[in-house]
């Protein structure tokens, strides 16, 4: 991967932010099963082709602070474990921040922004929390507990103070327990993710299957009954229909206005997406 260097930033900063491959040939860890195989593959394919700046990378580098502080505190636990399960003619791995044998209870050091708090958004981390679970249980350690410990970068107090609704602390904790039911679900989604992955890797970068919706962060489409002289919708649906009858009901001054799914992922967030064929058609003309 290539690093710039547009605001002329201490080499310091460059070479903390300049990264290796993150998967081994072979191998998938327990946050890369949740990314698109299209994206897992094209990063893969076109790693030395990448290009990313410095300055972009400042939270990153933030966040591989934070564990290193708080993976060097003593305690019982053990910090930094590697596991490594075969899974089909592939590798699963995973390196759990923190694991306390004697509770069962694996922790995880987050650094995230407000919003993911306030949209509950945590399907992720979940399925993060739960293939490292299968992890250590196939290793012979029992899991009852997923923890997740995140630090909220972006928090207000001024903003906490006057919204309940808000999150009332820079340090939001989600956690669940690990459930017999749990690992089954998991051990198939496991399974079946990694023969996704082996089986585009037979294919060209253009063939590959979009990553879905939900992998590309992409919002359903809507169609909104909006009135004239106003900005905001009357009101918005999931399907033309619906909107369409509304907007007959309310007479000629209202009329139906159709909005995209965005895809929040491809645009902003994937490195890739200059090799993705799927980034390239969603941005044909622009």
């Amino acid at each position: 991967m290539k690093v710039t260097n547009k605001l002329n930033l201490p080499a310091a900063f460059v070479n903390a932010v300049s990264t290796t491959r993150h998967n081994a040939a072979g191998c998938f860890s327990a946050t890369t099963l949740n990314k698109g195989a299209k994206e897992i593959i094209l990063s893969d394919r076109h790693f030395d082709e990448i290009t990313v700046d410095a300055a972009d990378s400042v939270w990153a580098v933030w966040g591989t602070a934070v564990h290193a502080l708080l993976e060097s505190q003593p305690d019982n636990n053990f910090h930094e474990e590697y596991f490594k399960v075969p899974v089909s003619n592939s590798y699963v791995t995973g390196q759990v921040d923190s694991y306390d044998m004697e509770k069962g209870v694996i922790n995880d050091w987050k650094t995230a922004s407000v919003w993911k708090v306030q949209f509950n958004d945590f399907s992720d981390w979940r399925r993060q929390g739960l293939t490292y679970a299968y992890l250590l249980q196939q290793s012979g350690l029992e899991v009852k507990k997923c923890r997740f410990v995140a630090l909220l970068k972006d928090h207000s107090k001024t903003k906490a103070k006057n919204d309940s609704s808000y999150p009332q602390s820079p340090v939001f904790i989600y956690e669940f327990d690990v459930t017999p039911e749990d690992m089954a679900e998991t051990r198939d989604r496991i399974l079946n993710k990694v023969l996704e992955i082996e089986s585009a890797y037979k294919l060209d970068d253009d063939a590959i299957e979009p990553c879905s919706a939900e992998e590309r962060w992409a919002d359903g489409e809507k169609w909104a009954v909006m009135k004239n002289g106003r900005k905001s919708a009357v009101k918005v649906f999931d399907n033309q229909l619906d909107a369409d009858a509304m907007a007959g009901e309310l007479g000629n001054s209202h009329y139906v206005e159709h909005r995209p799914a965005i895809s929040r992922k491809c645009g902003e967030y994937c490195n890739c997406k200059d090799f993705c064929s799927y980034y390239k058609a969603m941005n044909k003309g622009e």
